[in-house]
């Protein structure tokens, strides 16, 4: 099937409440970029592509550029039966623009599974589409954390992700004061955003051991650069440290490999170029005996089906964080994942199974 257009669809979405973490500051909408590859058919195929301006240095305004110019010359009049060539023209036709890039790497995946007439986890060797997801507490004072864990825990969540990052003292407290909320069975993972220092790290983790915090694995905590702190950490606590912002590219996984600098990789959709970035960097880490974590931005649910058809497709992904559609105040998207609490349930219809995005509201009189 050959792809006549591409065609750009931005929306300002409502959080149903602000969320706020160290790389973020607090934000109360998402700023989303969907992408529609219109077929020769009539049909369409769907991708989104998200800013990430402290991660991969795109804003809303150069995501649309970019789509709009480089990328949208690379994919219009190919084929979406040939999806290696047409990737491969895809991360040839500029430089950086992960966010981008994924836009439109996660419509040609949807548009080739639509062919085969299979979803797209499937298509990917997935043989069942069900996972748990862990959710995210935003960064607030210890009290807040504690009362939006238990909110959360009572709504059926088993892994909570904790915002963290400010002064060690201060998270400290936020921490503990969250495993006393939910008590000892809910699992705690923290994401430190690159907000510490390597010592303030090693410090921070080393006091949450001896206190029993029992934290499932500490995100990211030093700057993104900084593998030889990443190491440093790692070889210093007992707790798994994970890669996140260090590892945007294949090559960024090889050498976080290189360097012993984590025990988990994460991966995103978003900041690695699309679903073919991803599972390239999943194939780094099982091959260095290495595990993921798959998680995500702002994200609606084109993004989110696309990131959980690689969970369900290789076993090295054995952390699902993928809450982002439940964060929104309401979904600009027809179709995709659906939510049963904790459990993300991905579609049988072909492709990411999305019907379609609904238009931009009309502002009020």
């Amino acid at each position: 099937m050959r792809i006549t257009d591409l065609v750009v669809h931005h929306r300002q979405v409502p959080l149903r409440m602000p969320y706020s973490s160290v790389i973020r500051g607090t934000v109360d909408e998402a700023h989303v970029t969907l992408v529609e590859l219109v077929l020769e058919d009539g049909s369409s195929a769907w991708g989104e592509a998200v800013s990430m301006p402290a991660v991969t240095g795109e804003t809303p305004g150069s995501v649309v550029a970019a789509l709009n110019g480089p990328l949208r010359a690379a994919v219009v009049g190919r084929r979406t039966e040939n999806l290696e060539e047409t990737c491969d023209r895809v991360e040839r036709s500029i430089l950086g623009n992960g966010g981008a890039k994924a836009g439109v790497d996660i419509a040609l995946h949807d548009a080739f599974a639509r062919g085969l007439g299979i979803p797209l986890y499937r298509a990917l060797g997935g043989g069942h589409g069900t996972m748990e997801t862990s959710i995210t507490v935003g960064l607030g004072t210890p009290d807040e954390m504690a009362l939006r864990a238990t909110e959360l825990v009572k709504d059926g969540f088993t892994a909570l992700k904790l915002k963290v990052g400010h002064a060690i003292a201060h998270d400290v407290q936020r921490v503990e004061a969250v495993r006393q909320a939910v008590g000892p069975d809910i699992r705690l993972r923290l994401d430190a955003n690159q907000g510490w220092t390597a010592k303030e790290s090693v410090r921070a983790v080393r006091l949450l051991e001896d206190r029993g915090a029992d934290i499932e694995l500490i995100e990211q905590p030093v700057s993104a650069r900084d593998l030889r702190g990443l190491r440093f950490v790692r070889e210093r606590v007992d707790t798994p440290v994970v890669a996140d912002e260090s590892v945007l590219t294949p090559q960024d996984a090889l050498e976080v490999v290189r360097q012993e600098a984590a025990d988990v990789l994460s991966v995103k959709v978003q900041k690695s170029g699309g679903v073919r970035g991803v599972l390239r960097i999943v194939s780094i880490a099982e091959a260095a005996g290495l595990t993921c974590m798959i998680g995500c931005s702002l994200e609606t649910e084109i993004s989110i089906t696309a990131a959980a058809s690689v969970v369900a497709a290789r076993t090295a992904v054995t952390h699902v964080d993928l809450d982002a559609p439940l964060w929104l105040g309401a979904s600009p998207v027809r179709g995709g994942v659906s939510y049963r609490g904790p459990v993300l349930e991905l579609p049988d219809a072909p492709g990411l199974g999305v019907a379609g995005v609904l238009p931009v509201p009309e502002p009020s009189a």
